[in-house]
């Protein structure tokens, strides 16, 4: 099928998802095969999210509910995960624009985290915690 030329470009999104991910996980400071672990997923898949692809060699495009078992494990709203979720979607994410567009969200994540959520360290007890919940 031919690429029009108002159709979404959802590497894009992919792209900006999969950073948004990496970011909030390594700020929880979770390796991949907890995060995998707490919201039952295999490594691989997270794996797959974070480098933005799919078993079909394409961009990776997660479900709702990985979205939000991500979320609920790394006790953020669903929407830090997404990119451009308080804008109109546009043909291309506005994230993937240069560096300094990243550069935004790194610094609005950042502040997101530091003030609205607590940060908690992956001890053991606490991701048994977390997967009883």
């Amino acid at each position: 099928m031919a690429r029009t030329d108002d159709e979404l470009e959802w590497p894009s999104y992919g792209f900006s998802f999969s950073r948004r991910l990496r970011y909030i996980r390594r700020h929880r400071n979770l390796t991949q095969e907890q995060l995998a672990h707490l919201s039952g997923m295999h490594r691989n898949q997270v794996s797959n999210l974070e480098r933005n692809t799919s078993r079909d060699g394409g961009s990776a495009d997660p479900h709702l509910s990985t979205v939000y078992s991500l979320a609920r494990v790394l006790r953020v709203p669903p929407e830090m995960l997404m990119p451009d979720a308080a804008t109109a979607v546009t043909l291309r994410s506005r994230e993937t624009a240069d560096d300094t567009a990243w550069g935004a969200v790194e610094v609005q994540l950042s502040r997101q985290l530091m003030t609205e959520l607590p940060r908690e360290e992956a001890s053991p007890r606490s991701l048994r915690a977390l997967r009883r919940d």
